[in-house]
């Protein structure tokens, strides 16, 4: 979004099981947490119902005033 700057702080993948990426995956994704200019997120891959891979990512959000500087600056 052009009144957003984000920027990941790190992130994270965990193989459970081999998982076949040449096939239909679920990936479901979903932010426990957001506030005070932080985000959470963490997703679950599935292949044919079984999970296979587990994720997390961490990022900073910042919201723009309409000149372009950050909000509250």
């Amino acid at each position: 979004s052009a009144d957003m700057q984000i920027a990941t702080i790190d992130h994270a993948m965990w193989f459970h099981r081999p998982i076949r990426v040449d096939d239909w995956i679920l990936y479901d994704q979903f932010s426990p947490s957001a506030s005070n200019g932080m985000g959470y997120s963490r997703g679950r891959l599935y292949s044919d119902g079984v999970l296979g891979v587990s994720t997390a990512q961490e990022g900073l959000i910042r919201v723009l005033a309409h000149d372009g500087r950050p909000a509250g600056d």
